[in-house]
């Protein structure tokens, strides 16, 4: 079993990428590499707000071929919209059940062999300006805890994020 908790050497590497160049695809790419190694995941991604909110834009994606970065969505009145970015929360699907009833696009995530979510805001400067998704093959894999530790980490992440944002 994978141990979950970020060490500082992992915070500490974030940090460089951010701050070397804080270019979107190096810095997702070494979060995605210390997600993959404390979390696992099936699928990571990280989406910004394009211009006048009504959208979400990938700007990274661990499996470009079934989630394409630059690829669109419409921001939808769904539990994930109105958790994550309208109350800037982590959402948590735990099941198939909560992932049928979060996300329109459930039938593309079942396909993937995907049993549990988490969803985190991306926050700068106090507005949700994006989310970090990553995605599990067990149902219930993530937990409240996953959430914090991973709230700190995309938290770094958050001025990449900024610097793509309209």
């Amino acid at each position: 079993m994978k141990t979950k908790t970020p060490v500082l050497d992992d915070v500490s590497r974030l940090v460089a990428a951010t701050t070397a160049r804080n270019d979107i695809i190096e810095s997702a790419e070494v979060l995605d590499d210390i997600i993959q190694d404390r979390f696992g995941h099936k699928l990571f991604t990280v989406l910004r707000i394009v211009e006048g909110g009504d959208a979400v834009e990938r700007l990274y994606s661990s499996d470009s071929v079934t989630y394409p970065p630059g690829g669109r969505k419409e921001r939808e009145d769904t539990v994930w919209g109105r958790v994550v970015y309208g109350e800037g929360r982590v959402l948590i699907s735990k099941n198939a059940d909560d992932i049928r009833a979060n996300f329109p696009d459930h039938q593309i995530i079942f396909g993937l062999g995907i049993g549990s979510m988490i969803n985190i805001p991306v926050v700068w400067q106090g507005k949700v300006i994006g989310s970090a998704n990553l995605s599990h093959r067990e149902e219930g894999y993530y937990d409240e805890q996953d959430g914090d530790y991973l709230k700190t980490l995309v938290g770094i992440l958050a001025p990449a994020v900024a610097e793509t944002y309209v």
